[in-house]
């Protein structure tokens, strides 16, 4: 089952259930901050889940034994937010992460019927981004003058913009089919550059701690650039995916 298919009704569920466990806490031992924090930090990791979608990835997947599903790879980040009230937060975020594959040209094979290796980098990153995120709940509730207690669980939508560097690399053996009889020969192809990435996404929070909370999340970013040096024939790569991400957030 595609990722995406299961992260929705996932989301969904934690925004339904999270009145509950938030009203479940208020019989709990108080854990309290003595004031409502205003930045948080989040440490996040996970994976990126390629589209791999376009005339640059067909290409490689009629060529090569590899599908479109092969190119999912990790992701590593941090992220920065400023509380603007109760329910929104501004976002400033760096990430980065590649993906490897492995694989063997379809319709050829060496002299003595071994296979012809080779392999697709892909790599996004750093990537910076700038974004909203808004929260079903109120993130806590302030006690009197001096106590101010975190939502036990909570959910959120989030949506930005952001620019990265990217790199698409094919490195190995091939074959040069225009050559008769075709040569086989090593090479490394390289494409890299900046692209604008979209994004939006929602997941949800776990409080650990007074100050401490665990964090999931999905995005799904869009991003299309223009292909230079070795895949310049091929016009435009296509950088859209999915990434899944798990992460512990310290507020401030």
């Amino acid at each position: 089952m595609s990722p995406i298919r299961w992260l929705i009704p996932g989301v969904a569920a934690l925004v339904a259930a999270a009145p509950a466990l938030d009203l479940q806490a208020q019989g709990a031992e108080p854990d309290f901050l003595f004031s409502p924090p205003s930045v948080s930090v989040t440490i996040r990791g996970g994976m990126m889940d390629y589209q791999a979608s376009g005339l640059l990835f067909d290409f490689t997947t009629d060529r090569f034994t590899t599908q479109a599903e092969d190119f999912r790879g990790g992701s590593l980040g941090i992220e920065f937010g400023v509380w603007v009230d109760d329910h929104v937060e501004v976002t400033l975020g760096l990430d980065g992460g590649q993906v490897t594959v492995h694989h063997e040209s379809r319709d050829w094979e060496e002299v003595d019927g071994s296979p012809i290796r080779q392999a697709t980098r892909v790599r996004l990153g750093p990537t910076g981004q700038l974004g909203l995120k808004g929260y079903v709940l109120p993130r806590g509730e302030t006690l009197g003058q001096f106590a101010w207690i975190p939502t036990r669980a909570n959910a959120f939508l989030a949506a930005g913009l952001g620019v990265g560097a990217y790199e698409f690399r094919q490195f190995g053996d091939f074959v040069d089919e225009v050559e008769d009889p075709p040569v086989i020969f090593e090479d490394d192809f390289l494409s890299d550059g900046a692209v604008f990435l979209l994004y939006a996404g929602g997941g949800g929070e776990v409080t650990l701690r007074r100050n401490l909370a665990l964090t999931l999340e999905g995005r799904y970013f869009w991003g299309e650039d223009s292909l230079d040096g070795d895949f310049r024939d091929f016009d435009t790569i296509n950088l859209n995916g999915l990434r899944l991400t798990a992460g512990l957030s310290v507020r401030f």
